[in-house]
């Protein structure tokens, strides 16, 4: 009798050992998340169009490289405002708060035409993460004046030079944890570059992000840095990614872009990154 109250108490044992692993999964797959998109035929549904100021500025396309691909083609003409910028940009919010690591990449290429020279300097900003007002408060009633934390842009001069910059960290009032740093390739058209970037988020020093655009790191202060780390986050309201043209407003030509195969996992690692020497 005690042999077989044993064997019973052993089976409850692992049928509890069976469902914490089984619950552990599960709260595992709550806190990642997989976002991706190849373009084909459509756009995907977790993406928020609500930025586009006409249909016609977001398209499928096919490929001008390759006929057998579709991609995404989005035009920012004079004139094109929402929000109180001129952008036409599509979201997606992922929730990342602080201790979430998110790892995304795309694809870009350059028409000809978005390289013709504009008399005055300006920007366009190609991708960002933007963040939300404080908790408490709107866009309506926000006081405090911040800068987005990331946002990678083309900077163009009246000589006729584009060059890709990215900043990252936070900016507001007296805090300046930002950097400004630039890819140090040439940005040329009709060719396919990959953008690829890891995002450790973080109220305090140690988030960081480590950008490459074709394998080649940025520069800041002309020396390559893999790796910049700094506070990304003001609050602990998640920040959300845009992505699509948005311009200084400088500009006197229309211009487009393509964008191809999205991907974005963002998981929860914990508060604190893994302790390693980042590179």
């Amino acid at each position: 009798m005690k042999h077989l109250i044993w064997i019973f108490a052993m089976l409850v044992c692992i049928a509890c050992d069976d469902k914490s692993e089984t619950e552990l999964t599960v709260e595992k797959e709550k806190f990642t998340r997989v976002y991706n998109d190849d373009f084909t035929d459509t756009i995907q549904p977790f993406w928020r169009t609500n930025q586009i100021t006409h249909p016609d500025r977001l398209q499928i396309v096919t490929d001008p490289l390759n006929a057998d691909n579709d991609v995404m083609k989005i035009s920012l003409e004079k004139g094109d405002r929402i929000a109180k910028g001129y952008r036409n940009e599509i979201v997606v919010n992922p929730k990342d708060s602080f201790g979430y690591l998110n790892k995304y990449s795309y694809r870009f290429m350059f028409p000809e035409s978005f390289f013709q020279k504009e008399e005055k300097k300006g920007i366009i900003v190609l991708n960002q993460w933007h963040d939300e007002p404080y908790p408490g408060f709107t866009w309506a009633t926000k006081k405090i004046k911040a800068r987005p934390p990331f946002a990678m842009y083309v900077e163009h001069t009246p000589e006729g030079e584009f060059y890709m910059i990215l900043h990252s960290g936070i900016r507001m009032g007296n805090v300046d944890e930002m950097k400004i740093s630039r890819w140090p390739g040439k940005l040329e058209p009709n060719k396919w570059y990959t953008f690829e970037a890891d995002i450790f988020w973080s109220i305090y020093e140690d988030g960081y992000v480590k950008p490459k655009i074709n394998d080649l790191c940025f520069e800041f202060d002309g020396v390559s840095q893999c790796t910049f780390q700094a506070t990304n986050m003001y609050h602990k309201i998640p920040n959300y990614f845009k992505w699509g043209l948005y311009w200084s407003g400088t500009q006197e030509n229309n211009r487009y872009i393509y964008y191809d195969d999205f991907k974005m996992n963002t998981e929860r690692i914990g508060y604190f990154p893994p302790q390693k020497k980042l590179e």
